[in-house]
């Protein structure tokens, strides 16, 4: 702590202080961990643990905001970071939107996250800048002290490892530095190095899975699929390496040579199987790749040297990649539609958009994902979804290929749903080129004798072994064409009394297109919808759901001038109830608090959702502060009575929470961030007077 005293004697002035914050910096940090190490080595010191603080996406912050605000925006984030931080514990700008913190004389690895969790619960309260005001998410890794470390790096570098994990999760919140992760980025650093020398190597392959016509199981096209050749690992699939790529920016150079590479592969079989109905290559193609300036004219010249047609080309997008860039998007599709290239919709019903975005999108074909494929049969209301997609998609003139067929069963259902297309296991797997060589030859091979040798079951004509053989294989296939048909029509008598409303879409052809369209269109938004918006594990309403409602309810309460209220509900000591208990009665604990706020909830327009972790949300229209306060008490009632055991717990022997209530009347100028941000600093103010209690925004009042 010398240094820091001395610095702040001389205001912080020399090499040792960032210019901006008036902070340490990275300087002075390392030279206060290096006397705390030879301290360490000596047993002169307490325990001390190192945070480090990144402003996630502060890259968008910063280009969105006015000039100059961003800096306004780090300096009212360090006299925050100061504000909330004990005086000797030391805050170090490290430079653009991070931060580390130096938190001296440490009791436990609980008191650090106390720490971390007030830090983080304080930073989700806006900033106000120029007039602007400003949300940020902050993820946080930590460190503790330890004899092994011998380097300042040594402690930091196991921080950012910690926070590399916080933000894998997605949201604001921290991860403390364990040997798992040290050894996990150790993997994911050598992998990495691994996949930056793969391409020169020359270590991937491409597979390629037949698409078929679902009526007559002919191929009409592949869908490359690249793996990996690892030298050590051996073959490794997409989702093992892709994400990396994607991190790196490696996914760039890896997209443009499969699209290379399969469009060369997809001529030579051409030339070779010129009576083979190989119409289109499709291949898959990353958002970062479809949006740089550059791809319009990657694709012209991988065109012109494979001398492939355009049609011939069919580019995979998946439905998130689109949504990110909506109108670029669109532009580039249109260009490279114009020169007679085709689009698909990859791993359609996955994503979040609207399907109203397929009036717009200029797609040719939708890939329905394999999810739905094999949830077909576990009820009717899945294959209704699925019902419903093709028949949009047929309506909107658009192809569908159903991937993931793996049984008879479903393959009967798809032909029965007027599915043209699909692929999987059923037909066939990912094959290398000399697979798809072979495959293609023994199909034409037997076709070209079958003409020419139809049976005669009477004749006495001699064949060569070779045409015995092919003949042979001809009859086992048209065995087992038979063997499918009747498969099909007892599916297709089965789901005739099972699933009547597929028959009646046959019946019914008077009905126009559009109309058809529409109906289909609606009915299937509003399922996938509302699949999207209810929480898996809870079956409540999720954080989507909740931000929608939120906004909705506010415009509603701003025209009639009605209050809102909001409360947020945190269960107490819920990381201590995990381990405790272990995670299956950790999620069962959750569920049961779900329907207990639920139950408190009797008018029509309240709405309960899980806003993340162990945190809930109660939006209350019409509600008032003394209102939402008797739900806030229904609510600690009802979970005491339910007395969910949680032998954890530092403040009781049952499972309690701690709620923040928040109630304003708004206005058409505002917006809800401001509740938000009003109930969620109640909640905070709640757990840190000791949980298990409920505090109202603004009166400061609690009750236990």
């Amino acid at each position: 702590m010398l240094i820091y005293k001395q610095l702040k004697g001389k205001s912080m002035q020399g090499d040792f202080y960032d210019r901006l914050t008036r902070l340490p910096n990275r300087c002075f940090l390392a030279q206060e961990l290096s006397q705390k190490f030879n301290s360490v080595k000596q047993n002169l010191t307490e325990s001390f643990a190192v945070l480090l603080l990144d402003l996630d996406r502060f890259q968008v912050v910063d280009d969105n905001l006015a000039y100059g605000i961003e800096d306004q925006l780090i300096i009212a984030l360090a006299r925050r970071l100061e504000a909330y931080t004990r005086h000797h514990d030391i805050v170090v700008h490290l430079g653009s939107g991070e931060f580390a913190i130096l938190l001296n004389s440490i009791k436990d690895v609980s008191y650090v996250q106390q720490i971390a969790e007030r830090i983080y619960k304080e930073l989700v309260l806006p900033f106000y800048i120029k007039g602007h005001e400003v949300f940020i998410n902050v993820c946080i890794g930590i460190a503790l002290s330890k004899k092994d470390y011998q380097q300042p790096e040594d402690i930091l570098r196991d921080a950012d490892i910690a926070m590399h994990y916080a933000k894998k999760l997605g949201r604001s919140c921290y991860q403390i530095f364990n040997t798992a992760m040290h050894d996990e980025a150790v993997e994911v650093l050598k992998l990495e190095n691994d996949l930056r020398r793969a391409i020169e190597r020359q270590e991937f392959r491409l597979h390629y899975q037949p698409i078929v016509l679902l009526e007559n199981k002919q191929i009409v096209g592949f869908e490359a699929l690249v793996r990996w050749q690892h030298p050590q690992r051996g073959l490794m699939y997409p989702s093992e390496f892709i994400s990396l790529a994607e991190e790196t920016g490696l996914i760039t150079a890896l997209d443009y040579w499969v699209l290379r590479e399969a469009c060369h592969q997809m001529r030579t079989w051409q030339l070779k199987f010129p009576d083979a109905s190989l119409d289109t290559i499709s291949v898959n193609i990353s958002g970062k790749q479809l949006l740089r300036s550059d791809f319009l004219d990657q694709v012209k010249q991988v065109l012109q040297e494979t001398k492939l047609e355009p049609h011939c080309l069919k580019l995979e997008i998946t439905e998130s990649s689109l949504i990110k860039n909506i109108s670029t998007a669109v532009n580039i599709i249109e260009e490279l539609k114009a020169l007679g290239i085709q689009f698909s919709m990859d791993d359609f019903g996955t994503g979040y958009s609207s399907l109203s975005y397929l009036y717009n999108f200029p797609i040719n074909t939708l890939k329905l994902d394999r999810s739905f494929i094999q949830k077909m049969n576990e009820s009717r209301q899945k294959l209704e979804i699925v019902k419903a997609i093709v028949t949009l998609a047929l309506n909107l003139d658009m192809e569908v290929v159903a991937e993931g067929i793996e049984t008879a069963n479903q393959h009967a259902q798809l032909k029965v749903l007027k599915c043209t297309y699909g692929q999987g296991f059923l037909f066939s797997k990912a094959l290398e080129r000399q697979g798809v060589e072979v495959f293609l030859e023994s199909e034409l091979l037997a076709q070209k004798y079958y003409k020419q040798t139809k049976p005669q079951y009477n004749s006495e004509e001699q064949f060569s072994r070779e045409q015995l053989l092919i003949h042979i294989e001809r009859l086992k296939q048209e065995l087992e064409e038979l063997k499918q048909e009747k498969t099909d029509l007892e599916i297709l008598l089965e789901m005739t009394n099972e699933h009547s409303s597929v028959v009646e879409l046959e019946l019914h052809k008077e009905i126009s297109d559009h109309q058809k369209a529409e109906a289909a269109l609606q009915e299937v938004n509003k399922k996938l919808q509302s699949l999207s918006c209810i929480d898996s594990l809870t079956q409540i309403a999720n954080r989507r759901r909740f931000d929608q409602a939120i906004a909705q309810e506010w415009w509603r309460m701003a025209r009639e001038k009605h209050p809102l209220a909001l409360i947020f509900c945190d269960v107490d000591y819920f990381k201590k109830y995990n381990d405790c208990y272990g995670h299956q009665a950790g999620d069962f604990c959750l569920k049961q608090v779900a329907q207990i706020i639920s139950s408190v909830l009797d008018r029509p327009g309240d709405l309960v959702a899980r806003y993340g972790g162990e945190e809930f949300a109660v939006i209350l229209p019409n509600t008032d502060s003394e209102g939402a306060t008797k739900v806030a008490q229904k609510i600690q009632l009802q979970l005491r009575n339910a007395q969910l055991v949680h032998g954890d717990s530092a403040i009781s022997d049952y499972v309690t929470m701690s709620l923040g209530i928040a109630s304003t009347i708004p206005t058409p100028e505002s917006n809800p961030d401001a509740l938000i941000a009003k109930a969620d600093k109640a909640l905070y103010q709640a757990k840190m007077q000791g949980r298990d209690r409920f505090v109202l925004s603004k009166t400061g009042d609690s009750n236990q």
